[in-house]
């Protein structure tokens, strides 16, 4: 079972709304091993070291200090080392610790974000850079890079012989899901021994009757993974051999079916490998859509699109930006006006500035844009950022 904690779009905008109180945002890569539950704790722990340093530094009272601290302190309560076997015995059936299951039970990576009243904790499928930030708002740019860089794909392994809906990771083992209604193979969904008809048999002959006893089979699969996946933008790649794979997307209604497919007959082929050959397909669906919206901006600069960054902060805070293309790694420290977008630049990073490419990422988001990470060498003019705008803006 893998634990991961992806905020929706809602949940981001809650988030973001956050502003004008003291803000702590910790991110740290963790290991998913139960076994490495105190190693990640260790890391958590320095880390929220390094918070309380930036508070006492940027001259937050004691009392919030303090506040912070019990937080933190709840969250990395030290797991006990039971040596009595008594003790080992009664803890094995004792009802299980939520702290002790949090820290087993973790992703590649964790995001901590805390206000002096609560703390909100992500488990994250990325493996963020380790941060300590304080500031008058959160930084969210690590929660960007995972509602927007691809990370899943669904896997439709469609044979004669079974089917089978795979939830295929970028860093985490496959996870097969079990879906309502979905026949166990060809023969169960047409309630016949076999679909291959050897002799007539009422208005069903030979190959034509088969064809026929296939399509059953596909609509009812398909009816089956749409119940599933209704609502999600997650890509599917379809594993099967002709005629089935044909069949499938002649009936498909998800809109997340991907163009590229595995090829041949799956039922033999494992989950793993059926991710092995997925994941790439994901990275070439990805690479496709950056390459589409790079081509748009060349086609709309300088009237509807920008690669600066000023001027990026102004579209966005007026909800003029339809696509943003962002150096999730690119630190521009600075101020972005609540009012209308003016950039005051920081010489550094501190509790008084924030990233100000983080910021119109954020902006962006929160105004219905579409944000994709990419790396700064594929962004126009090597630029931390470039943005597609909804109407000419000045």
């Amino acid at each position: 079972m893998l634990h991961i904690d992806i905020p929706s779009l809602e949940e981001f905008k809650a988030l973001a709304q956050v502003k004008g109180e003291t803000c702590v945002s910790l991110y740290l890569p963790t290991s998913h091993l139960g076994s490495d539950a105190k190693a990640n704790r260790t890391a958590f722990k320095d880390l929220a070291k390094k918070a309380l340093s930036q508070l006492k530094e940027a001259g937050i009272g004691k009392v919030e200090i303090t506040a912070f601290a019990e937080q933190f302190d709840r969250l990395a309560r030290v797991e006990p080392d039971v040596q009595d076997q008594d003790k080992v015995r009664k803890q094995q059936h004792a009802k299980p610790d939520p702290v002790d299951s949090f820290w087993h039970h973790q992703a590649n990576g964790l995001a901590v974000l805390a206000t002096s009243g609560a703390t909100r904790t992500l488990r994250l499928p990325n493996s963020p850079k380790p941060l300590a930030e304080v500031a008058d708002r959160f930084h969210l740019t690590p929660l960007i890079r995972a509602m927007t860089s691809p990370h899943d794909v669904y896997v439709l392994a469609l044979a004669k012989e079974g089917v089978r809906l795979v939830h295929a990771f970028a860093n985490f083992p496959p996870e097969r899901l079990q879906v309502p209604g979905l026949p166990a193979n060809a023969e169960e969904a047409t309630r016949r021994p076999s679909v291959h008809v050897r002799a007539p048999r009422g208005n069903l002959q030979n190959l034509e009757g088969e064809k026929v006893l296939l399509q059953q089979y596909v609509r009812k699969v398909e009816q089956a993974v749409h119940g599933v996946l209704a609502g999600r933008n997650t890509p599917l790649v379809l594993a099967a051999a002709e005629p089935l794979a044909s069949m499938f997307r002649s009936v498909n209604t998800y809109p997340g079916l991907a163009d590229e497919m595995i090829e041949g007959n799956p039922d033999q082929t494992s989950d793993a490998e059926l991710e092995d050959v997925a994941i790439p397909i994901l990275d070439r669906l990805y690479s496709r859509d950056l390459a589409a919206v790079i081509a748009r901006y060349d086609e709309l600069k300088p009237r509807l699109a920008t690669t600066d960054v000023s001027y990026a902060a102004h579209a966005a805070t007026a909800g003029a930006i339809d696509q943003l293309l962002v150096d999730l790694d690119a630190v521009v420290p600075g101020v972005v006006s609540d009012l209308d977008g003016s950039v005051t630049y920081a010489a550094s990073d501190d509790a008084e500035t924030y990233s100000v490419v983080d910021e119109v990422a954020r902006r962006a988001l929160y105004t219905g844009a579409r944000v994709m990470g990419a790396r700064r060498e594929e962004l126009p003019d090597r630029a931390p950022l470039a943005a597609i705008l909804r109407y000419a803006f000045h």
